[in-house]
């Protein structure tokens, strides 16, 4: 009798831990439902707490995380998801959420490997079909805005080092011309070469000649003034 009163009591207990972490998985629900993303997370973990391989806790905690736009986290979660789904539909809703966290973070390369597997596993999936169409097209855009901001930078150290080669030659221009002005200059107000000085005993016989050229000047004036003047004749009385 004892015995079955305990197998009973072991029933009613796990029964009571069963339900336990369902009901905190259906409080997470309502408060999901209800947009409280923030309280549906900590139901969430509770009812995690109770069994940490619940899938359908981890995977409602993941979708509460994404909702709070904690997009890293959320990806790491869907992520290690992938190997604990029960079932290929499971399965195929992991690799859809993880694509739809992927895009949000920029990984639009590793979002559309996610979607792929999602499509491997029920390619009659339009939502996946349809994310993976934009998600391509959203990665083409990218690619040619990132090569048109390549080629604009291209262009641009192209002619920034345009510029800097003509500013090197004007400048090389300029230097010249200032170099040339200034020899110009220079010649322009070159001093003139000193006279040779003449010297003492040279300048006193110039002055000599030019005395005696003097004194021989007014004597050959004084003897014709001397031969033309008339000699007075005394009259005959």
């Amino acid at each position: 009798m004892k015995k079955i009163l305990f197998i009973l009591s072991f029933l009613m207990s796990f029964n009571s831990f069963a339900q336990n972490k369902k009901s905190l998985l259906r409080d997470g629900n309502e408060l999901y439902t209800d947009s409280s993303y923030n309280e549906a997370e900590m139901q969430y973990r509770k009812s995690l707490e109770k069994d940490q391989d619940y899938f359908n806790a981890s995977f409602n905690l993941a979708d509460a995380v994404y909702k709070q736009e904690r997009y890293e986290e959320s990806s790491a979660l869907f992520d290690a998801l992938k190997d604990n789904a029960p079932t290929e539909t499971d399965l195929a809703k992991v690799y859809y959420n993880l694509g739809n966290s992927l895009v949000k973070e920029k990984k639009l390369e590793e979002a559309i490997e996610a979607y792929k597997s999602a499509l491997r596993i029920n390619p009659k999936d339009k939502d996946t079909r349809h994310n993976l169409a934009i998600t391509h097209k959203q990665k083409q855009q990218q690619e040619n805005k990132d090569e048109n901001k390549e080629n604009k930078d291209e262009q641009e150290q192209d002619k920034d080092r345009e510029n800097k080669e003509e500013e090197k030659e004007n400048k090389e221009q300029e230097q010249n011309q200032e170099n040339k002005e200034q020899q110009e200059e220079k010649k322009e107000s070159k001093p003139e070469e000193k006279k040779e000085e003449m010297s003492k005993e040279t300048a006193e016989k110039m002055l000599e000649a030019i005395q005696q050229q003097e004194k021989e000047l007014q004597e050959e004036l004084q003897k014709k003034k001397v031969k033309g003047k008339r000699v007075k004749v005394l009259k005959d009385w």
